[in-house]
């Protein structure tokens, strides 16, 4: 038996190969370009000390309708049983055709072939934490009674297409999960900070982009109010939970929202991350509404190198946002928030 793990080049997907390579799995990754990700991937493996020796590759486009998998790729795929699925199209200001045809088709016809050319039993399935809040999916436009007679144009114009393609491919994922008789599980990650210790974190990241309004002085005003907290987690805790759930069969047809239970309002964060930059953070605040309303100035957006979408990851906190089944045997918490904020604020600077 083999597992499939798609977005293997990613800041979450690579972490996720290297712990599976660790406990001897046996990972097929799925790649669009495989000539120039694959010795990459092997390479950053390597410096972690890691043998690659059960670690292969097929090639593969989640934005092509077949998934650009060749007849001798599928064979290669037979003994896929498990598919664990961390590729997304990530980007602000994304056109619903680029969203839609690779984080919603492209998520359902890897899941539906899947079924069809392998053993697949067993899915694990990466959304988000905004997910887990129903005034948020509300407010969106989401119908909650039956996900799948949602306007989904409606939303795509209210929240953009990157957020928008999120809700949408967590839906109809999993409806199509079930439909296939699968067993699922869906891990709602916070933002995701760097790697413990190290800090380590991919330049894609939302985190990595605060840092960087920060260190170069481009976050002129907070955003929001001291009530707005952006929940977060480090990689490694995301980590542990799937691996935890490949060997729990508790953890089918669950839904886990991972989030660092010390939470810190977003204005605390700045302070800290400038702290550890040594610059001095903003001293005035704007409301959300008025950013999002000067946003719309894309010359403005531009200069600052910020998105509408962007505002979308904090969270104005009216108590604990632990609203899932949260199992503290799956992850390791952490305390010293300063610490983890820091080391990663200090990655990114380097």
């Amino acid at each position: 038996m083999a597992i499939l793990v798609t977005g293997a080049t990613g800041f979450l997907g690579r972490f996720v190969v290297l712990k599976l390579l660790q406990q001897k799995q046996d990972i097929v990754t799925l790649l669009r370009n495989p000539e120039q990700q694959m010795p990459a991937l092997c390479g950053w493996l390597q410096e972690k000390g890691c043998e690659t020796a059960h670690l292969s590759c097929i090639q593969g486009d989640l934005s092509q309708t077949d998934l650009a998998i060749s007849s001798l790729d599928w064979q290669h795929l037979a003994q896929v049983d498990t598919l664990i699925h961390t590729g997304v199209l990530f980007g602000w200001n994304l056109t619903t055709t680029q969203a839609q045809k690779t984080n919603v088709d492209g998520s359902l016809a890897l899941i539906q072939l899947l079924k069809e050319h392998t053993q697949l039993q067993r899915i694990i399935l990466i959304s988000g934490y905004m997910l887990t809040l129903k005034t948020h999916l509300q407010k969106c436009g989401v119908n909650l009674i039956n996900p799948l007679q949602t306007n989904w144009q409606q939303i795509y114009k209210k929240r953009g297409s990157y957020e928008a393609s999120k809700i949408e491919a967590h839906f109809r994922s999993l409806a199509l999960a079930q439909q296939l008789q699968l067993d699922w599980t869906v891990i709602h990650p916070a933002t995701l900070i760097g790697a413990f210790g190290t800090g380590e974190i991919a330049e894609q990241q939302v985190f990595t982009q605060i840092v960087q309004q920060i260190a170069q002085g481009k976050m002129l005003a907070l955003p929001g109010s001291a009530q707005h907290i952006l929940p977060w987690v480090s990689v490694d805790d995301v980590v542990a939970c799937i691996a935890q759930c490949l060997k729990d069969p508790s953890s089918y047809r669950q839904e886990f929202l991972l989030a660092h239970p010390q939470h810190l309002s977003f204005h605390n964060a700045v302070r800290l991350i400038a702290q550890q930059l040594k610059i001095q953070p903003p001293r005035f605040c704007i409301p959300l509404p008025i950013l999002a309303t000067l946003l719309k100035w894309q010359a403005l957006a531009q200069r600052l190198n910020l998105s509408r979408e962007m505002l979308d990851f904090t969270y104005r906190s009216t108590g604990s946002i632990l609203s899932l089944p949260y199992n503290t045997n799956i992850i390791r918490r952490t305390t010293e928030t300063k610490h983890d904020l820091g080391t990663a604020a200090l990655f990114i600077k380097k």
